[in-house]
């Protein structure tokens, strides 16, 4: 943690001061949490608990991870899009006798595909 004459030199107010050792604490105290719970939840039943490295690691990743969960804009409408791509395969499937029912099985098979893939490639950008 960065001492009071170095955030003072770093331009930090005296409230921007006690906000950022108020943050580092609670972050500390966070991370010592999920640190010893992923240390309990990898340990035998007759070891002592050992937190590693890896949960450190991971317990920090899932600290910055947090309130990134919810999807984007886009992963909706293409969600949407994936349902009404089913819909009109099922319809076009029921039809596949007729040309029309061809075109449409094909087509909504197709986009629904490239919908399905954007949605969850876009998902992993994060």
């Amino acid at each position: 943690m960065k001492t009071d004459q170095e955030l003072e030199q770093a331009g930090f107010t005296d409230s921007g001061t006690t906000r950022y050792k108020n943050a580092v604490i609670a972050y500390c105290e966070e991370l010592y949490g999920k640190s010893v719970a992923l240390g309990d939840r990898d340990k035998a039943a007759d070891t002592p608990r050992e937190v590693t490295h890896e949960h450190v690691r991971g317990a920090a990743a899932a600290i910055a991870m947090r309130g990134r969960d919810g999807q984007t804009t886009l992963q909706v409408w293409c969600q949407i899009g994936e349902y009404v791509c089913a819909a009109l395969a099922g319809v076009g499937g029921g039809k596949l006798e007729t040309s029309w029912g061809t075109v449409v099985f094909g087509l909504s098979l197709a986009v629904g595909v490239v919908l399905f893939v954007t949605r969850n490639t876009r998902g992993n950008v994060k």
